[in-house]
């Protein structure tokens, strides 16, 4: 297989990723919820293991983009 197929074929598989939700840190968060259905800051601070500020960072953006 030419380099240029590999590179075709990974861009083919991930073409349908949606880059706002599976950032692992957004991922992550996104389990937590749809696990607990909701949950407050200091939970997901918890369960993330992420810092207050890109856990805050995160969630706005997930937040903007509904």
């Amino acid at each position: 297989m030419t380099e240029n197929r590999r590179e075709g074929d990974i861009a083919a598989a991930t073409s349908g990723i949606d880059r706002i939700i599976h950032e692992p840190a957004r991922l992550s968060i996104l389990s937590v919820l749809h696990a607990f259905e909701e949950a407050d800051f200091v939970f997901l601070l918890k369960q993330t293991e992420l810092s207050r500020g890109n856990l805050s960072s995160h969630l706005g953006k997930l937040e903007t983009a509904g």
